[in-house]
């Protein structure tokens, strides 16, 4: 073969291996799918958020409600101290659960039978003295049967471990209320544990789990985050991603828009420290912080979405959000010793109303 036959057959050869190459190349592209940045966010949410927050509730209800039930056989200061510690454990996150109350936490009305708030203190007395009477006996089936949203829950077992912000004494506590927290304790533990089998998929919980709601026939229904990450097709309830990022920023508005209009805007109004909510164990600035700390949370899935759209609405919610976090930071020491400090908790309510418009703003882009 002489040289220039070498070189026009080298030549072919050549292009076409540059075919085939770029043939390949072009079929794995058509191949592959292409990335759908706000299908990623959401999973994002349900997956890294979402279930991840749940299952550390769930998980921290399982101790509190053994210690609870340690408590009630053998009780002594240190075991309430213990007790008290893991209820506030469990309670911070689902404080910062509470950018996301639609849901199961919704339909399933676990948000008011965990957390309902004025909690009605002369009926839950009542039942207590009933159970040292020993006419009626209290244990998880009657709270979850018997009591209504105001007797039970986060703010039921709150009342019955703190007094003015720290543990009461166990030679306060009778034995008609060690039984009753320990039945409160048992069923927030059921409410934490089906929140996180409602959004994670009851086969995805583990088996100490599954057995606990299995024998307070509790079941949950299918996936929701299933749903949430498959809007739009057979199965979910909502008809496409728009509908799901509307929920998302609209739970993050109602809990900002309840700092300010109830959690710190009651007191500010009232100045009564009745209305101060977690007034026993003195957390409210702090559960307050922790709602937040979700908003930021739920709020940073979506920002790249939302600086696609608008940098400046992106930073205007980021600088909202830093404003909040600055009000609360302002006030040292619980909430009910600091009413008289109006300029600061009208700080607090103004920079939340910001944050609210500016997730307004967020609502406009994403959604409307």
């Amino acid at each position: 073969m002489n040289a220039y036959k070498r070189m026009l057959l080298a030549g072919f050869c050549a292009g076409s291996t540059i075919l085939a190459f770029g043939s390949q190349a072009q079929a794995a592209k058509a191949a592959s799918p292409k990335v759908d940045k706000t299908s990623a966010a959401i999973a994002a949410y349900a997956d890294e958020l979402v279930i991840p927050t749940y299952k550390t509730m769930s998980d921290n209800a399982l101790k509190f409600a053994k210690t609870a039930k340690e408590l009630k056989v053998a009780p002594t200061d240190a075991k309430v101290a213990e007790a008290g510690k893991l209820l506030l454990e469990t309670r911070v996150p689902w404080e910062l659960s509470e950018s996301f109350l639609f849901g199961p936490a919704a339909f399933a009305n676990l948000d008011p039978k965990l957390d309902s708030w004025p909690l009605d203190t002369t009926n839950l007395d009542a039942v207590a003295k009933n159970a040292d009477s020993k006419s009626v006996t209290i244990d998880a089936a009657y709270v979850r049967n018997s009591l209504g949203a105001e007797t039970r829950g986060f703010h039921a077992a709150e009342y019955l471990l703190f007094r003015d912000g720290q543990p009461r004494k166990a030679a306060d506590l009778t034995p008609g209320q060690l039984s009753y927290l320990a039945a409160v304790a048992e069923v927030i533990a059921e409410d934490a544990i089906t929140l996180e089998a409602w959004w994670a998929g009851s086969d995805k919980i583990s088996e100490e789990k599954a057995k606990i709601l299995e024998e307070a026939e509790i079941e949950p229904g299918k996936s929701y985050a299933g749903e949430f990450k498959k809007a739009g097709q057979a199965g979910s309830r909502y008809e496409s991603n728009s509908e799901v990022l509307d929920e998302i920023i609209g739970g993050s508005k109602d809990i900002i828009d309840e700092i300010a209009d109830s959690k710190v805007g009651k007191p500010y109004e009232t100045a009564d420290a009745a209305d101060c909510e977690s007034l026993y164990s003195y957390t409210s600035l702090v559960d307050s912080r922790h709602n937040v700390q979700s908003v930021e949370k739920s709020y940073n899935v979506i920002s790249p979405l939302v600086a696609a759209k608008s940098a400046k609405v992106d930073q205007a919610v980021k600088g909202s959000i830093a404003k909040v976090f600055k009000s609360l930071d302002a006030i040292q020491g619980p909430l009910v010793k600091n009413l008289d400090k109006k300029e600061q908790l009208k700080a607090i309510i103004d920079s939340c109303k910001e944050l609210s418009e500016n997730l307004d703003k967020v609502q406009e882009l994403l959604v409307k």
